[in-house]
C-alpha cells in the first residue's frame, strides 16, 4: 500500500483516544443524517438481525458489505472463518443468532488474499511453531489440512499464487459451510425450516461477494 493509500482512512497507527471519539462523533452525525430514526427509534430498543454474518476477522470487510446498517446483521468474526464443533465461542454464537435472536439466514464469507490461507500456500505455517505466535500455528491446522488435501489439483490447474490463494480461500469456505451444517443447532434449525445458509466470497480488490455454495 502507497503512503498515500493511508490517507482515505479515518485513524491511523498514531491515533490516540481523542482521535477515536471525535471519529465516533462524526460517524455518529453522518449516520444520523442519512438514517434519522435509526438510533432513537431502533437500535434503542433492541435487536431484532436477519442475518448472522461469520466471517475473516481481517480489516477490510465485515457484514457491511452485504449492504447492511446497524442493527441487520449479528457478527462473529474469526481467523479464516474457521468453524469447530468444540469452539465455544462458536457454539454460543449460533445458539443465541438462532435461538434466542431468530435470524433466519447464516452466512460464512471468506474472503480473497486471506492471510491465514495464504500462510499455508506459501508453507509459513511450520515457522509459527514454538514462537510466540504458537497458538496461530496451532489454529491454522484446519487450513493446512485443506492446502494438503487440494494441493496436487491447485498445482496443476494453475502456477499463479493469487489465482491458488482464491480457489483455495472457496474451499475453505465450503469446508467451513460442511463444519457448520454438522453442528446440532444449525441441523435442528434446518430441519424445522427456520434458516438458510450461504457460503460467500468477498473479493478485496473489489468489494464484491460471490456465492460459493449452494442454498442449504
Amino acid at each position: 500500500m502507497s503512503p498515500a493509500a493511508t490517507n482515505i482512512f479515518t485513524l491511523t497507527h498514531n491515533s490516540k483516544l481523542p482521535d477515536l471519539l471525535d471519529a465516533n462523533q462524526q460517524w455518529c452525525h453522518e449516520t444520523t443524517q442519512q438514517h434519522p430514526s435509526l438510533f432513537r427509534d431502533f437500535n434503542a430498543n433492541g435487536q431484532t438481525p436477519h442475518t448472522l454474518f461469520i466471517g475473516c476477522s481481517d480489516s477490510r470487510y465485515n457484514e457491511n458489505c452485504l449492504g447492511v446498517i446497524p442493527g441487520e446483521a449479528f457478527t462473529w468474526k474469526s481467523i479464516a472463518n474457521i468453524v469447530h464443533a468444540n469452539d465455544l465461542t462458536c457454539r454460543a454464537t449460533l445458539e443465541f443468532a438462532i435461538n434466542v435472536l431468530k435470524v433466519n439466514k447464516v452466512v460464512i464469507c471468506g474472503h480473497t488474499d486471506c492471510g491465514g490461507i495464504n500462510t499455508c500456500l506459501a508453507h509459513k505455517r511450520a515457522a509459527l511453531e514454538n514462537t510466540s505466535n504458537n497458538h496461530l500455528f496451532q489454529y491454522l491446522q484446519d487450513l493446512d489440512d485443506l492446502y494438503h488435501e487440494n494441493k496436487a489439483g491447485l498445482l496443476a490447474t494453475t502456477n499463479n499464487v493469487k489465482v491458488q490463494s482464491r480457489t483455495l480461500s472457496k474451499l475453505n469456505v465450503q469446508k467451513q459451510i460442511n463444519n457448520l451444517l454438522a453442528i446440532d443447532t444449525v441441523q435442528e434449525a434446518l430441519a424445522r425450516s427456520e434458516i438458510e445458509v450461504y457460503g460467500l466470497l468477498y473479493d478485496v480488490a473489489t468489494g464484491l461477494v460471490e456465492q460459493v455454495s449452494e442454498n442449504k
